[in-house]
């Protein structure tokens, strides 16, 4: 289903529901929120003139599960890592669609590595994120590799990223761009291939995509993690990966590192260094798929269209200036 179908119908669903939620159907509006974020997942923003809230949705049953399990977790995840508090499950009629209803999460995003109080309150949080021992006992497994995990994950979202950005290309987008971008993602999975370092399994609790926009920083210094979707047993290195400061060198003894005590194997750094690079690459992918959805909304869409278009370009420097 195009998005420009979607949003007239998640609106009237939350018209109905608007008594429910105290919103006032006058002013209520309903937005997408485009962003680099899951591919999987679409966001809406809810607002009338005095309430907000925040709903993700999901298209097919692994999303749905994803969601699901989220929603089972939900109180614990707020009580312990700052996780939006839900209001619901809410399914769109006569769609595949269906998430999370949540209270809007306060604050904005920030470039973590201007912020480093906010940077060092992440690297504590997922330190008690991997030792979680309850939190793991609850989520699925077996757990594969740390190899595996990779492959099933950040390699096959971009591969897909990739393959639909090729058959409907954006007009700042060129072909050897996306040739070099290709090729970028094929010697890093041939690295971590060969890697022994990525052997290691791939069993404590992860969040799994801590990009800045899953991030919230409030007025009062608190903040907002989202995206816990992606929570699952996984390799921590890809958490520690995302906290700055992503260098290509990773200290041992940084604060970020050492806030995974339960995991003092000798290959995390190695680990930790490669999917910096991996997560440098996806921040300049991501943001082809959030703008070829943006693209099929008709109406008033060309701010959020630009933004991605400077998202993917400041990205794509910075990949290209760093890891020549």
């Amino acid at each position: 289903m195009l998005l420009s179908e979607l949003i007239p119908r998640v609106t009237s669903q939350v018209r109905m529901l608007a008594a429910g939620l105290a919103l006032d159907p006058a002013t209520l509006v309903v937005r997408h929120v485009a962003g680099p974020g899951d591919p999987a997942t679409t966001s809406f923003s809810i607002a009338d003139a005095h309430a907000r809230y925040y709903l993700q949705l999901a298209e097919d049953p692994a999303g749905h599960a994803a969601l699901r399990r989220w929603l089972d977790l939900g109180a614990l995840l707020s009580a312990r890592y700052h996780a939006p508090r839900i209001r619901g499950w809410l399914e769109i009629v006569d769609t595949p669609f269906a998430g999370l209803l949540f209270e809007h999460p306060d604050g904005h995003v920030v470039d973590l590595s201007r912020v480093p109080d906010l940077g060092q309150a992440l690297g504590r949080l997922v330190g008690r994120l991997h030792a979680d021992r309850e939190l793991a006992a609850r989520l699925p497994g077996p757990a594969p590799t740390c190899r595996d995990a990779y492959l099933a994950g950040h390699c096959a979202r971009a591969t897909a990223t990739l393959k639909a950005t090729r058959a409907a290309c954006p007009p700042f987008v060129d072909t050897a761009t996306l040739a070099y971008l290709a090729a970028e993602l094929d010697r890093m999975t041939a690295q971590v291939r060969a890697s022994t370092a990525f052997a290691a399994p791939a069993d404590l609790p992860i969040h799994g995509d801590l990009h800045p926009g899953h991030v919230r920083l409030t007025d009062k210094g608190t903040f907002h993690v989202l995206g816990w979707d992606t929570l699952r047993l996984g390799d921590p290195a890809l958490d520690l990966a995302a906290l700055p400061p992503r260098t290509a060198v990773v200290d041992p003894g940084a604060d970020t590192m050492q806030a995974t005590r339960a995991i003092r194997e000798p290959w995390l750094s190695e680990r930790v260094a490669l999917l910096r690079r991996v997560l440098a690459l996806a921040e300049v992918i991501d943001p082809l798929h959030a703008w070829l959805a943006a693209a099929a909304v008709p109406e008033g869409r060309e701010p959020g269209l630009a933004q991605l278009q400077r998202a993917h370009e400041t990205a794509l420097a910075a990949y290209r200036q760093d890891h020549a």
